[in-house]
Parts: C-alpha cells; structure tokens; sequence
C-alpha cells in the first residue's frame, strides 16, 4: 500500500525537504513586530548561500532598490523587513520546489516557475480588489501552496500508469485519485510540512484548503485569493500536472474576493507578462 510508504517518509525527517536552520530562525524573528534589524542581518548572514541571493534578488528589477545595495543591513534598512522576509522565502522555497519531479509529470522548473506565478498572481489580486491582506502574504501563501507535490512525487511512478487510465475514464479532482492511491493529498502533505516547520497557522490552513477555500478556518479570503491564482495558472498551462484542469473555480472564492468573470479574464491574459516579470526570480 503506498499510503504505509508515505507514512514512512513523513517519519523520516532526513527524507522530507527541510527548511535551513537559519530561514526557521529568520522566519521566526520575522513574525515579532519589534523585530531588531541588526540581529536579523546578523542571523541571515549566518547562511552564505541565502545572503547571497538576498543581495543579487535586492538589486534585481523585480525589486526595484533605490541605491545599489551591498549587504544584507543594507536590504533590510532600503527595501524593508516584509520585503526581505519575501526574499529569504522565495529562496528557501526555490532549495525545495526546484527538486526533480518527472515521475509527477511536472519538471522542477515547472514547479517552481507556477508557484512563483501564484504567488505574484495572489500578491496582484489582492492589490487589485483591494482586499484586506498584506500583499507580502499573499506571495507567500501562493509560493507554498505545492510543497506537498514533493513527497507525493517520489511514490508516482509506480501507478502513474493505472492514476492516467483512470483519469481518461472519468474525471474526478486530481486530489481524489491523490488520496486514493496514495493516502494523501497533496494538501496534507503541505499540512504536515509547514506545521513541522512551524509556519503561522495562517500559511497552514492556506496550504491545506486552497482548492477548497470553503473548508478554510482560519483566513479563507487569503485562501480564496490562493485558490483562484493557482487555478488560473494551471488552466493557462504553466506547471500542469496530470489532470490539473479538473478543479473548477470555488463559487466561494469568488464570493469572498469579488472577484468577477471580466477581472478573471483580465489576469488570465496577464499571466505571460507576469512570467516575463517574474525573470530575475525565477532565476535564483
């Protein structure tokens, strides 16, 4: 039963992707409103590889800096904490997302290349409808929302053949077939990572329910906004996965974001500018 293989790698922690001990510290420090900015460049700067890319990402188009800017004190105090949090995150992220995932039907570039789409796709919808969540947790909550494909993704080639005559027979959710051959969504799996790695209860409940933001607790207009970027960008065909187009778009999201038919349409027709905005990031 592939649900007992699974179970043995959620308990083996050397074989789930893991976060750096210094992205926990500085993920932490981050979520404390009077956090010191000297003591979080001083923790970032313990990470050489994350230091470095927090400087390449602060002075890359994306970002915008107003003066060139050389150390991690020097991002901190110019682009500020959120931004630098969204930078520390987006290269974290990249370390997991990018892995190998063929046997899923979706190459690491992929992978990482949609969920950076949703993240800014959230990111712009929440701006746009003027919804009240921070824009920075809205990129955030996007870029998290497929860790969970990961693990999954080292148990599919055995029954990919079987899951792909099933999906040409009927056309259940790809979660369906998910949790019946594997005894998990990949939601769950992104449940049980981000609480392992003691993420905000927020980002926990996005990841888990976002493409069913009616069962969300604890914010679901942020998983509303989540589930309407990523669903976007899986019908635009950036990252798809076998049966990827089988969700529709939740009437409750719609409902809770104001959303409408025209402004999904307006983004839709946005998402190859977005990739070509997206540039500097994608190439951490």
């Amino acid at each position: 039963m592939e649900k007992e293989k699974v179970d043995q790698i959620l308990k083996d922690v050397n074989k789930l992707p893991s976060l750096s001990i210094v992205v926990s510290k500085v993920l932490e420090k981050l979520q404390k409103p009077d956090v010191n900015i000297a003591e979080l460049a001083s923790e970032i700067s313990k990470d050489p590889a994350i230091t470095a890319s927090v400087i390449k990402l602060s002075n890359s188009a994306y970002y915008r800096a107003s003066k060139p800017i050389r150390t991690i004190q020097e991002a901190l105090m110019t682009l500020g904490t959120k931004t630098v949090k969204e930078i520390v995150l987006v290269t974290a992220a990249k370390g997991i997302l990018s892995q190998d995932l063929n046997s899923y039907q979706l190459e690491a570039a992929q992978l990482w290349t949609s969920s950076l789409l949703v993240a800014e796709l959230s990111s712009r919808i929440s701006v746009h409808k003027k919804l009240k969540i921070d824009k920075d947790l809205a990129f955030t909550s996007g870029l998290l929302c497929n860790v969970g494909k990961i693990v999954l993704a080292q148990f599919f080639q055995p029954v990919i053949f079987q899951l792909r005559n099933e999906l040409k027979e009927n056309k259940d959710p790809f979660p369906l077939l998910e949790k019946k051959y594997f005894g998990y969504t990949h939601m769950e799996i992104s449940e049980i990572l981000l609480t392992r790695w003691n993420f905000p209860p927020e980002l926990v409940d996005v990841v888990a329910h976002y493409l069913n933001p009616d069962l969300s607790t604890v914010n679901p207009l942020l998983t509303s906004v989540v589930h309407i970027a990523s669903i976007l960008v899986v019908v635009s065909g950036i990252g798809i996965d076998i049966g990827g187009e089988s969700v529709p778009i939740s009437p409750f999201a719609l409902s809770q974001t104001g959303v409408t038919d025209a402004d999904i349409e307006n983004y839709f027709l946005h998402i190859p500018e977005l990739q070509a905005a997206l540039a500097d990031l994608l190439n951490v």
